[in-house]
């Protein structure tokens, strides 16, 4: 007799209108829950034997490629660590969440948005836990390394089933999230010019001028080596001023990072971080009953955008806060009655505190969520909001105290964002934000927000002064390339104008700070693109075919060096050139990124074969008013 599977199933092809929905989703989920309950040891085919033994062997590989010295080393070797890094530091990344998942899905019937969100709040809990550890003591720290690793494996060892992820739809976007990081890692770095050792540096130069990218990373050293962290840490900006959850993740590997340099391995793990957001978006468009091969076509679309590339390999952590709170929204829509209980509640919550402590903009995308948890507000009862409020405390309160008692006033960005003002000091930030707007004329409060709306469309002006592109401050391709950065509408199109009402009123406005896109939520900004790719594929297929044709060939001729890609900044010539031409250095391609990207492809293509000729994921598509009722003592 077939095994029943943990996690919440049902037939695809029923029509969303048809009652037998109710009924076979409730049967479902009772044979779900019945035959697993109990169940300790089973068959050694049945046991997760690749993911008990994939961390191990991740470890090993992370450790050996960290110590390559790679502007020293051949072809092959290089494009061997490179991949070997990547792969080997992603997977050490998701095991504390895939060992979370393995013990709850044998007990629970879940959804797969509440299995994605354990699958990320597991993981971005481990990697708080191990920063708190490393901040205690580096020699606490270290251990406590080396015991979450332990105990992940060991977990997955005891509880984890053969085919747990596919039963949830996650190997697919996964896999794919694994492939494309690593061909966008190819990509970037395919301009060759020797600087692959100084990766996060060489990155910051080519695509933004700002060291923003760094900071995790020297926030991580800081960390580990126990150092006094108050003060400034890059410029005049403060410790407390950019949360910890990226850096989290960095010290959970940095004792596997004994190499010449350990910005390769932290570039490499914090692009793998940076697309979690095509798992999250997969899931969002599955659970609202996209079928599968739309929504694949949707997140290619939406990844061959300047805005989706650049922020993956420029590895600030905004794009990590988009994808966790990409993940609490897909909890929050589901269609699932397995993602409507305390648990899935529970579980967005954790996810929405870990967004904030991964990037401050999460606070947009809240915003966001609000109208969509306001329509569940029935099944909200007074022991899940304590439970959900005790998550939030428990997670984002440590943080709070070290920026009030540590490192204060730990309010810059808040001041800064909404208010204009940057300087760090008194007064407060409520004190600020009503001074501000009462110095303002009415007059110039309107011009201020109307300066945001401009540049969601497009602001010629600010483009000019942005100081992070200079060299893209000219021509046609330059003003694009910006554009798609910058811009809402050049990014996506032009849909959805009416849910950034929020962020235009309370971003500052005028010259200081204006509604440009890395200055808000990525959650919304991934979420505006995909809406707009999914828009395409309900044209006549020519249209659409057309359309997506374009957009693929638009981002070759904007990004791939050699088509029309120039550096944000001056390019220097490689060692051993005394001089080189620009337009040379353009087309001087390094063959073994160009080997690491055509393997991210070549990744990309076995996941989509997977999705074609694997059995077929048939689950959960629930419409609303098919959800069996449920008693508040469910949720």
């Amino acid at each position: 007799m077939a095994r029943q599977s943990p996690v919440s199933q049902l037939p695809e092809e029923l029509d969303d209108d048809s009652p037998r929905l109710a009924r076979l989703a409730k049967a479902r989920l009772a044979k779900a829950r019945g035959p697993w309950r109990g169940r300790v040891t089973g068959a050694l085919a049945d046991r997760a034997v690749a993911w008990t033994v994939a961390p191990v062997i991740a470890a090993l590989l992370v450790r050996e490629a960290a110590k390559v010295h790679l502007d020293e080393v051949s072809v092959r070797h290089l494009a061997f660590s490179f991949c070997a890094l990547y792969i080997g530091s992603a997977v050490l990344a998701v095991t504390p969440g895939v060992a979370l998942l393995s013990v709850v899905v044998r007990y629970r019937a879940l959804g797969p948005a509440t299995a994605l969100g354990l699958l990320l709040a597991g993981s971005g809990g481990a990697a708080m836990a191990g920063f708190w550890a490393w901040y205690a003591s580096p020699h606490f720290g270290r251990h406590c390394d080396v015991a979450i690793g332990l105990a992940s494996v060991a977990v997955i060892a005891v509880f984890g089933r053969r085919g747990g992820l596919r039963a949830a739809g996650l190997s697919v976007p996964l896999l794919l999230a694994l492939a494309l990081g690593l061909a966008f890692t190819g990509l970037a770095f395919i301009q060759g010019d020797g600087t692959a050792q100084h990766a996060v540096s060489l990155i910051s130069s080519r695509y933004w001028r700002t060291r923003d990218n760094t900071i995790p990373l020297l926030l991580a050293a800081r960390v580990a080596a126990h150092a006094r962290l108050s003060g400034h840490l890059v410029g005049d900006w403060l410790y407390s001023d950019r949360p910890p959850l990226q850096s989290g993740f960095a010290l959970l590997q940095w004792p596997l990072w004994r190499g010449y340099d350990r910005q390769p391995a932290y570039q490499l793990l914090a692009t793998g971080l940076s697309t979690s957001w095509l798992p999250a978006l997969w899931v969002v468009l599955r659970v609202r009953g996209v079928g599968q091969w739309r929504t694949l076509v949707v997140v290619l679309a939406t990844a061959l955008t300047g805005f989706v590339f650049l922020n993956t390999v420029y590895v600030w952590p905004k794009m990590l806060a988009g994808a966790l709170a990409l993940a609490a929204l897909a909890i929050v829509v589901s269609r699932d009655p397995a993602d409507r209980r305390l648990a899935s509640g529970i579980v967005a919550v954790a996810l929405v505190t870990l967004g904030m402590l991964a990037h401050g903009g999460t606070a947009f995308a809240v915003l966001a969520l609000i109208p969509f948890t306001w329509r569940l507000r029935r099944l909200v009862t007074l022991r899940g909001a304590a439970a959900c409020a005790a998550v939030a405390l428990a997670g984002y309160l440590p943080w709070a105290l070290y920026q009030r008692f540590v490192d204060p006033p730990g309010n810059r960005l808040l001041k800064w964002m909404l208010a204009g003002v940057s300087s760090v000091g008194p007064p407060g930030f409520l004190s600020t934000v009503a001074r501000q707007y009462h110095l303002l004329s009415l007059h110039e409060l309107l011009v201020d927000k109307a300066d945001n709306v401009a540049a969601l469309v497009a602001n010629p002006t600010a483009w000019q002064v942005q100081g992070a592109e200079p060299a893209w401050a000219s021509g046609f391709l330059g003003y694009a390339r910006i554009a798609q950065v910058d811009d809402l509408l050049p990014a996506a199109g032009l849909l959805l104008l009416g849910v950034l009402a929020g962020w235009v009123l309370l971003l500052w406005g005028g010259d200081r700070m204006t509604t440009i896109n890395h200055q808000g939520a990525y959650a919304v900004t991934v979420l505006f693109i995909a809406l707009c790719a999914l828009a395409v594929t309900y044209l006549p297929w020519p249209a659409a075919t057309a359309i997506l044709a374009g957009c693929a060939a638009w981002f070759a001729v904007s990004w791939i060096p050699g088509l029309g890609f120039t550096s944000a900044v001056a390019a220097k010539a490689p060692h051993g050139f005394k001089a080189l031409h620009r337009a040379a250095l353009a087309h001087h391609l390094d063959p073994a990124t160009l080997l690491v990207c055509l393997a991210g492809v070549a990744l990309a293509a076995a996941a989509i074969a997977w999705l074609r000729f694997a059995p077929a994921d048939r689950r959960l598509l629930v419409p609303e008013n098919a959800i069996p009722a449920q008693s508040p003592a469910t949720l």
